[in-house]
């Protein structure tokens, strides 16, 4: 397959990460086993995650004037990710998320956007040039909906697939949702964004066929522990999960993500999934966002190992 070339439009956070033995309950306080800090944010995970995975990858984004930033630069460039098209402001800080992380791998995380909500579309339309040297856009709801839209219209115009995952609360409209090529939603996020409670596999199914009535060609549903399902039109592909010893989840839906990009193949939906699942099951046996993300190498090596190479 030849090197693809990812543009990511996305968020840039530094994670303030506190382990403890199960996410607190409203109003309880725990004491935590651990703290760290450590690059994240969605946006740059999946940077991160494609460049490893071997693909040629561009962010566009923003950051604070501030330590934090420079983290990120460190990070991201030191992964080989060109930053040419990394926004800087003075009057707001790099975006932060605060992480629970619990013995048994779960995650709770509030963001708090910061300089992630100063990216605005005319950013995006000076860019122009970073969309047309793209084979995919990958995009995620930590900055403004509107600079959302604009990239995904970008992409469109300058023949990119565009993949879009969701990773936040924000309100989008099934008008926006429906310029995607892809939506990839976990299925909390895919409750929220339909108004259907997701329990079986029918329900799953139902999901994403309202998806597609939004617009988009295709659904790929994270579905954790049980694994993924790519649906379209004509289409329906579900891929299980890998069974691995999860230390933390934090960073596994974005590597599934940026996974799709470097791989995406519409007539090779099962070996996009199976490939995608391995990279966000390998993400979840270590620790931290960034830190945790494989490289093609050890991907390659544990797909041969479960037999799937």
């Amino acid at each position: 397959m030849s090197k693809r070339n990812i543009l990511v439009v996305g968020s840039a956070n530094i994670d303030l990460v506190a382990r403890v033995s199960r996410i607190p309950q409203p109003g309880e306080t725990l004491m935590g086993r651990s703290f760290a800090t450590v690059c994240g944010g969605k946006g740059a995970n999946q940077a991160m995650a494609a460049a490893r995975l071997g693909a040629s990858v561009a962010f566009l984004g923003c950051v604070g004037a501030d330590a934090f930033a420079e983290q990120q630069r460190e990070s991201l460039g030191g992964a080989g990710v060109c930053l040419d098209y990394m926004k800087t402001v003075d009057h707001q800080p790099t975006g932060t998320a605060i992480i629970e992380v619990s013995d048994g791998g779960e995650n709770s995380i509030v963001v708090v956007p910061g300089a992630n909500f100063e990216l605005t579309p005319d950013d995006l339309w000076n860019r122009r040039a970073a969309f047309e040297a793209a084979d995919a856009v990958l995009l995620q709801l930590e900055v403004p909906v509107e600079t959302v839209e604009a990239a995904l219209y970008l992409a469109k115009e300058c023949g990119a697939v565009s993949i879009l995952d969701i990773g936040s609360d924000q309100v989008i409209t099934p008008e926006v949702l429906g310029k995607a090529s892809v939506i990839s939603p976990n299925r909390s996020e895919a409750e929220r964004l339909t108004g259907r409670d997701i329990n079986t596999h029918d329900d799953v199914l139902a999901a994403a066929r309202l998806l597609l009535n939004y617009g988009a060609d295709h659904v790929v549903m994270k579905l954790g522990a049980e694994g993924s399902r790519y649906v379209a039109r004509d289409s329906d592909q579900f891929s299980p999960a890998f069974s691995v010893d999860v230390v933390d989840t934090t960073a596994a839906g974005d590597a599934f993500t940026a996974a799709l990009g470097v791989r995406w193949e519409d007539g090779n939906m099962a070996e996009v999934l199976r490939y995608a699942n391995a990279v966000g099951a390998l993400t979840a046996t270590k620790a931290g966002a960034q830190p945790s993300l494989p490289d093609g190498n050890a991907v390659t090596a544990f797909l041969k190992q479960r037999g799937t190479a």
